[in-house]
């Protein structure tokens, strides 16, 4: 027997089950919260953002000639990007920190990006310890210099924005997930709740069997609500 839902049925299907809908809410909302809270690895994230100039006697003025500043100063961060992500970068960094670190293990700490297209980028090092993303971030904008003027011919790549020391984690997001666990409760406990009643074939009442079966109705018992006498 197939059931096909009008908006009011659905209601009312939903409200005659609204204590499964509170209950699931209520144990996805409190659960996200303290799994959140409590088990999820905190991660804190240093970041320190860094400028390069390029050198105006070298050839690079000839290509800047040519390109327009933007499209100019986005190619060029984006290969300092490249440089600083390489391997061997990433292992000197280890080394000079004197960190039991890989190169495959630093890549994933470390993100770099250009800041709106221009000739700043940012370094930002995720770590479960503040002490030691800021320990990160000061040494790859220590190393960083000179290691793009080694490849590249700049004038002078500066730190124009410090890292400073995390006071807060990064992640998770406490609310947010809290949130999602509220709104993944909600959602579950509609489907069941629909569910539920979509697997109930029991007749209700003298409608409910009208729309369900094309026969003649003969007759139907009444609710008895008066009380007995004594």
């Amino acid at each position: 027997m197939e059931k096909e839902y009008t908006l009011s049925e659905l209601i009312s299907a939903l409200l005659k089950r609204v204590w499964i809908i509170i209950l699931f809410v209520v144990i996805f909302t409190v659960g996200a919260f303290l799994i959140t809270r409590f088990l999820v690895e905190k991660k804190y994230t240093a970041s320190v953002s860094m400028y390069v100039a390029p050198n105006t006697a070298g050839s690079e003025v000839i290509a800047a000639a040519s390109l327009s500043d933007l499209n100019y100063a986005q190619k060029v961060v984006n290969t300092y990007i490249e440089i600083l992500m390489t391997n061997a970068f990433m292992e000197s960094v280890a080394q000079k920190d004197g960190l039991d670190f890989s190169a495959a293990q630093l890549k994933r700490m470390v993100d770099i990006k250009a800041v709106n297209q221009t000739e700043i980028f940012k370094i930002s090092v995720t770590t479960s310890n503040p002490q030691l993303s800021l320990q990160l971030a000061n040494t790859i904008a220590e190393m960083a210099p000179e290691k793009i003027i080694q490849i590249k011919d700049a004038d002078a790549v500066r730190v124009v924005d410090p890292a400073v020391l995390p006071a807060a984690p990064s992640s998770p997001n406490l609310m947010r997930n809290t949130a999602v666990g509220a709104l993944l409760g909600l959602v579950l406990s509609v489907l069941l709740v629909i569910l539920l009643d979509w697997l109930d074939i029991r007749i209700k009442d003298e409608e409910d069997f009208k729309k369900h079966y094309s026969v003649p109705l003969l007759g139907a018992v009444p609710k008895f609500t008066g009380t007995s006498g004594g």
